[in-house]
């Protein structure tokens, strides 16, 4: 039998693109250079990963809201 797209898809707006894979260990010591000191783009690439995650969380809660009510107005 067919399998449709996976519910996670589903979920997302048309044209989203879905959550990126973890990252290989290397890529988690963001924030690091070989000599073990960060600089100062450092910082600024935290905080922008920060704020980013910060808007889809938000962007999430307000999509949720918005269904929550389309499903309410329908009577479900």
């Amino acid at each position: 039998p067919a399998v449709g797209p996976s519910p996670q898809r589903l979920c997302q707006p048309h044209g989203a693109e879905p959550a990126p894979a973890p990252r290989d260990p290397r890529a988690l010591q963001t924030g690091k250079r070989r000599d073990g000191k960060p600089n100062s783009l450092d910082l600024t690439f935290h905080l922008l990963r920060e704020f980013l995650e910060m808007s889809r969380e938000e962007r999430l809660a307000q999509k949720a809201l918005s269904n929550k009510l389309l499903l309410q107005s329908i009577g479900k």
